[in-house]
């Protein structure tokens, strides 16, 4: 008897175990991920609103329909990439995402400074550059690291009515996701 409950045990701890380390290694094992579903909007360095209804209208799962979505992705091989995107007061949202699609920063309207958000991001690598660098206009500059080189950003407008979503598509579109413009210092 004592032998069978054993074994039990030691077969829930196994399913455990592989149940678990299954579901965390889905993200890195998808073929498809979030990143890669949005190249095929030509999001690259550059913000694409997402459609609401159409063939693409499900490329990132889980979308909250009352929400404006815009997507960039990013790629810091070649440096720094600055996000700007106006956010306006109903609620808005800038996250940054990595290759995975793990969110790894976030901003809402609430930081945001006259109703806009610049933020830098930044490879491990580019860290110490850019604290050498002057702050713009006497604002701290905001920089983030990037876990991973690629990832994306969204900036998710909320929709307070349904004649309000065309305003809010044509904000969200303005959003930038361009290189970092490199400042060299004044002697």
């Amino acid at each position: 008897m004592m032998q069978l409950i054993y074994g039990l045990a030691l077969a829930l701890a196994l399913g455990g175990l592989t149940h678990v380390s299954t579901l965390l290694a889905v993200p890195q094992l998808a073929r498809e991920g979030a990143y890669d579903r949005l190249g095929s909007l030509s999001a690259d360095g550059r913000f694409v609103v997402l459609p609401d209804e159409a063939p693409d209208a499900d490329i990132l799962p889980f979308r909250d329909p009352a929400f404006v979505t815009a997507a960039c992705r990013y790629d810091l091989s070649a440096g720094a990439v600055t996000i700007k995107a106006a956010l306006p007061g109903t609620y808005g949202a800038l996250s940054v995402h990595d290759r995975y699609g793990q969110p790894f920063y976030a901003l809402t309207d609430k930081a945001a400074a006259s109703g806009a958000v610049e933020v830098t991001v930044l490879s491990a690598e580019d860290v110490a550059a850019a604290e050498v660098e002057d702050a713009p206009e006497g604002r701290p500059a905001l920089r983030i690291v990037s876990p991973t080189k690629t990832g994306f950003v969204l900036v998710r407008l909320f929709a307070t009515a349904e004649s309000a979503r065309p305003g809010l598509r044509e904000a969200a579109a303005t959003a930038s996701c361009a290189r970092a413009a490199s400042r060299t210092l004044s002697p």
